[in-house]
C-alpha cells in the first residue's frame, strides 16, 4: 500500500508540474470586452400554458469578459435592455414592442490557434458549450399570459472565430460568437428551428503570466 500510494502521489506531482507547464507556456490572460448582441434568426418562442407567443430580441449593447487558462476559456456575456417585439399570439394592443429582455449568456470552450503569430497578428477559433438565459419585463398592455412568463433558459453549443493583436503584455482582439440552442416550433413551417444569439465583441486582453 505504501508503495501505491508514493506512485499515486507522485503520479499527481508530475501532472501538476505538466499542467502548469502548459499553463505557463500558454499563458494566462483576462479580456473584458463590449459590443453588440443580435438574435441571428427570425423568432424564438415562449410558452405559458398552452399558449405560445413568437417573440424577436432587437439587437442591443452587450459587456462580457473572458478568462483564458492556455487553450481553455470561460466567457460571460450580458445584455440589458434588449427591445422584446412580438410576431403573434402576445395580446398587444397598438405597438409590436412587448417589452425588454435581460439576457446573460456564458460559455466554456477551447481556443485553437493553428496559425503562428504573424508579428503582432494572430487569428483562432473557439468551440465550446455554454448557457443561455432570458428574463422579460413585460409592458402594462401585454396579455396576462405573457406577463407572467418571467425568464428561459437552455443550454447551447457555443462557436467563433475571431483574432487579436498583441503588443508584449497588452493586445486588442475581435470576435463574432455564436450561442446555438433548440428552440420552440416555428408557427409557419411546423419544424424545430435552430436558436442562435450572435455576438459582435471587441475588448483588450491583457496576458498576466
Amino acid at each position: 500500500m505504501r508503495i501505491q500510494d508514493l506512485c499515486a502521489l507522485a503520479g499527481a506531482g508530475a501532472l501538476l508540474v505538466v499542467t502548469g507547464a502548459a499553463v505557463r507556456a500558454q499563458g494566462i490572460a483576462i479580456t473584458p470586452t463590449v459590443g453588440v448582441y443580435t438574435q441571428a434568426n427570425s423568432l424564438d418562442q415562449l410558452k405559458e400554458s398552452a399558449n405560445t407567443f413568437s417573440i424577436k430580441r432587437e439587437s442591443a449593447l452587450a459587456l462580457g469578459g473572458n478568462l483564458e487558462l492556455g487553450f481553455l476559456r470561460a466567457s460571460l456575456n450580458y445584455v440589458s435592455g434588449a427591445t422584446v417585439n412580438c410576431h403573434s399570439g402576445c395580446g398587444v394592443s397598438g405597438t409590436s414592442d412587448v417589452g425588454k429582455g435581460k439576457i446573460l449568456m456564458g460559455a466554456a470552450d477551447a481556443v485553437l490557434r493553428p496559425i503562428p503569430r504573424i508579428v503582432v497578428f494572430q487569428p483562432y477559433a473557439l468551440a465550446g458549450i455554454g448557457f443561455k438565459k432570458f428574463n422579460y419585463d413585460a409592458n402594462t398592455n401585454v396579455s396576462g399570459a405573457f406577463a407572467s412568463v418571467k425568464s428561459n433558459s437552455t443550454a447551447a453549443f457555443h462557436a467563433g472565430l475571431g483574432a487579436d493583436l498583441m503588443f508584449g503584455g497588452i493586445g486588442i482582439m475581435a470576435e463574432v460568437t455564436d450561442y446555438m440552442s433548440q428552440g420552440e416550433t416555428d408557427p409557419a413551417t411546423g419544424k424545430k428551428q435552430l436558436q442562435h444569439d450572435a455576438y459582435g465583441l471587441m475588448g483588450l486582453r491583457f496576458r498576466l503570466f
